[in-house]
C-alpha cells in the first residue's frame, strides 16, 4: 500500500509537471529529470523489499539512492518555475529515508531535505518569504510522512514478532502433544505390566491348580471314582475362584463409572461387590465431601480395590475397613484389617506381595504418599496421605 501512495505521488507530480512545462524551454530537461526519478523509484522500491546482502553494502546503496533522487528534486526546482509542485517529490525520499535508517537516522536525512528544499525555495524568483514559507510546509509534510513510515515499521516489526511467537507456540504445543502421547503411551505400557503381574500372580496360578485337578480326576475316575469326585468339587471351587479373579480384574479394566459416580459411591459398590464374591464384609466411612481431581479418584480406587484383594488372599478374615476422609486441608484413604498381618520390611518385592509395589506407585503417580502398618498376628493399616503444598512425595 505505501509503495502504491508512493507511486501516485510521483505520477500526479510528473503528469502535472509536464502539462504546465510543456510550452517551457526547460521542458525537455523536466521530462529527463522526471523519468531518471521514476526509474530510481522502482530502484527503491526494489531495495526496500528485497535488500542487499551485507549491512555496509545495503546502506551504501540506500543512501546513494536518497543522494540521487535529492539531486533530481533540487534540479528540477532549481530549472523550473514551479517549486511548490517539484517540492513533493521529497515526501517518498522522506517515507524511503525512515525505512531505509531507521527513525533516528531517517530524520537526519529529512532534516537534510527539509534544509536542502527550503534553501533552494530561499533563492528562488518567487522571494525569500515565499522560501521560507513553503520550505516549512513541506518540511512538516515530509516530517509527517517519516512518522507515518515510523508507525509502519513498529507495526511490521510487531507483526512479524507476533508470527515468530505464533510459530514457536505451535511448535511448543507439537512437542507438548508428543509429550503427552508418550506419557499416555507409558501410563498404558504400566498398566498392562500390572495387569499381567496381577493375572500371574492369581489367575495363571488358578488356572494352573485347575489343570491339575482335572489330570489328577481323569486318572483317579477308573481306579477310585469316588476321590474323583472330590477332585471334581476341587475343580469346581478353583474355577469359581478363577471367575471371580477374572471378574476382579475386569473390573479394574473399566474405572470411567468412577468419575461419574464419585470415589464414595464406587468405594462402597466395591464393598458390596466383595461381599458377594469373596464373602468379604466391608465397613465403609466416608468424611467430608471434597472434590477430587479425576486422577486422584482411579488412583485411590485401584489403591483400595488392591488392598482389599490382598486381604482376602492374605489376611486369614472376612472383615475390613475402607475410610476416606475429604478435607479441605488434608484427604486421606485408609484401609484396615485385623487379619495376620506381615512385616512391611521383608514383605516388600517379595512375590505374593507384589500387589504392595502398585499401590506405592500407584500413590505416587497422583502426588499422595502410602504408608503401610503391619505387624505379625495384629493385622494391617494402608493409610494413603495427600501431599501438602511444598511437601516432598
Amino acid at each position: 500500500m505505501r509503495a502504491i501512495g508512493v507511486y501516485l505521488i510521483f505520477a500526479a507530480v510528473a503528469l502535472r509537471g509536464a502539462v504546465v512545462t510543456s510550452d517551457a524551454p526547460f521542458f525537455t530537461v523536466v521530462l529527463w529529470l522526471l523519468t531518471a526519478y521514476g526509474l530510481l523509484l522502482f530502484v527503491g522500491t526494489w531495495i526496500n523489499h528485497r535488500k542487499p546482502q551485507g549491512w555496509f553494502q545495503s546502506r551504501c546503496l540506500q543512501f546513494t539512492y536518497l543522494l540521487l533522487q535529492s539531486a533530481i528534486v533540487i534540479r528540477l526546482l532549481d530549472v523550473s518555475e514551479y517549486e511548490d509542485l517539484f517540492a513533493n517529490l521529497f515526501i517518498p525520499l522522506s517515507l524511503d529515508a525512515v525505512s531505509f535508517f531507521g527513525r533516528r537516522f531517517g530524520n537526519y536525512c529529512i532534516a537534510a531535505f527539509s534544509l536542502a528544499l527550503t534553501s533552494t525555495l530561499f533563492f528562488s524568483g518567487q522571494g525569500q518569504i515565499f522560501g521560507l514559507a513553503m520550505g516549512g510546509l513541506y518540511s512538516g509534510v515530509c516530517f509527517l510522512f517519516g512518522g507515518y513510515a515510523s508507525q509502519v515499521l513498529k507495526a511490521e516489526a510487531a507483526h512479524s514478532q507476533n508470527q515468530r511467537t505464533f510459530n514457536e507456540l505451535q511448535i511448543a504445543h507439537r512437542q507438548l502433544q508428543g509429550y503427552a502421547d508418550q506419557v499416555e503411551n507409558l501410563a498404558v505400557e504400566q498398566e498392562r505390566n500390572r495387569l499381567a503381574r496381577d493375572l500371574h500372580d492369581s489367575v495363571t496360578q488358578t488356572v494352573f491348580s485347575m489343570n491339575l485337578a482335572a489330570q489328577s480326576t481323569r486318572m483317579l475316575l477308573d481306579k477310585d471314582p469316588l476321590r474323583a469326585s472330590g477332585q471334581l468339587l476341587r475343580l469346581e471351587e478353583l474355577s469359581a475362584t478363577a471367575l471371580r479373579e477374572i471378574q476382579s480384574l475386569v473390573s479394574q479394566l473399566k474405572p470411567r463409572s468412577i468419575v461419574e459416580e464419585g470415589l464414595s459411591t464406587a468405594l462402597r459398590r466395591l464393598a458390596d461387590e466383595r461381599e458377594v464374591r469373596d464373602g468379604l464384609r466391608v465397613a465403609v466411612e466416608i468424611q467430608g465431601e471434597k472434590t477430587l481431581s479425576e486422577a486422584e479418584m482411579l488412583g485411590l480406587y485401584s489403591i483400595a480395590h488392591e488392598a482389599l484383594t490382598n486381604i482376602i488372599k492374605h489376611s486369614g478374615i472376612h472383615e475390613a475397613t475402607i475410610r476416606l476422609s475429604l478435607g479441605e486441608d488434608a484427604s486421606c484413604l485408609e484401609i484396615e484389617d485385623h487379619g495376620f498381618g506381615f512385616d512391611p520390611q521383608t514383605a516388600s518385592g517379595q512375590r505374593g506381595h507384589m500387589g504392595l509395589a502398585d499401590m506405592f506407585e500407584r500413590a505416587r503417580e497422583i502426588g499422595w504418599r502410602l504408608l503401610v502398618e503391619s505387624e505379625k498376628g495384629r493385622g494391617t493399616r494402608i493409610l494413603v496421605m495427600q501431599n501438602q503444598p511444598g511437601e516432598s512425595e
